[in-house]
């Protein structure tokens, strides 16, 4: 299996569009089309792999196995937005230069 990279390589995004706020939506878009394809996949591979011994629909997940879920769930969330997320930060920072600048 090939081992991709999370995160675009080198200092800048790449620009495929005129408009960076298009940028921004279609860097989620792909980010939730990679992660959708790639589950997919693993949910065929266990509903065929479970379909002899028992339904899928009758599994009650543990408090771990909710938790482990809640986790990755967030962690999830936050690949999906780490580009508006920089923006802020990066917004944020600048704000705090330009107000460190300004003469008491």
């Amino acid at each position: 299996m090939t081992v991709r990279p999370r995160k675009a390589q080198g200092p800048d995004r790449p620009v495929y569009f005129n408009q960076s706020d298009v940028d921004r939506v279609m860097a989620v878009v792909l980010a939730l089309a990679s992660e959708v394809a790639s589950l997919r996949d693993r949910l065929d591979t266990h509903e065929r792999v479970t379909q002899a011994h028992e339904k899928i629909e009758a599994y009650l997940p543990d408090p771990a196995t909710i938790a482990a879920r809640d986790a990755w769930r967030e962690a999830y969330i936050r690949r999906l937005f780490r580009v508006f997320t920089e923006d802020v930060e990066a917004l944020r920072r600048q704000a705090e230069q330009t107000i460190s600048k300004e003469p008491q």
